[in-house]
């Protein structure tokens, strides 16, 4: 069954996108709704227009390739590859990011050089380092054995097994 506005198999590219699959890619969890209904003339067809989407839904039109299956990851590899292609050097920088991401690393991944490709990776690190500089770490996010400590003599933490 295919998804309201995504286009059916059939050939590639021709088809324009219905203006629902934009606004799908574009909502939260859009991408995860439209990945697993992604095909070959779907995909030629974000490709067609990937450069009239906003960045929102080219953003999503990436990220939907993470919730295919894995049948149609291997059998619309090519077709990814052409998508991820389009997107590396996209204006909006997280497009760019994703597309770099899904385009593979090869090597190990390297935050600082990230950082100093991506501004808006640093300035979100930056905001992240400050408000924990600034709050702490809530206690939400310390661990078991640290939130599980007794408060009446013994010095030893209890150990919480899940």
């Amino acid at each position: 069954m295919a998804m309201a506005g995504l286009p059916r198999s059939g050939h590639v590219g021709g088809t324009l996108l219905d203006r629902n699959v934009e606004k799908i890619l574009s909502e939260p969890w859009g991408a995860a709704k439209a990945g697993v209904h992604y095909n070959k003339e779907t995909l030629g067809s974000l490709c067609d227009q990937f450069a009239r989407l906003e960045p929102q839904a080219r953003r999503g039109a990436l990220q939907g390739t993470l919730f295919m299956r894995q049948s149609q990851r291997v059998s619309l590899s090519e077709d990814i590859r052409v998508l991820v292609d389009l997107a590396v050097d996209d204006k909006d920088q997280w497009v760019s990011l994703i597309a770099r991401a899904l385009g593979g690393l090869k090597e190990r991944f390297d935050l600082r050089q990230l950082q100093q490709d991506v501004p808006a990776v640093a300035d979100a690190l930056a905001s992240i380092r400050s408000k924990i500089q600034a709050e702490g770490t809530p206690d939400t996010f310390r661990p078991l054995e640290v939130n599980a400590r007794p408060t009446s003599g013994c010095q030893s933490p209890r150990v919480v097994f899940a």
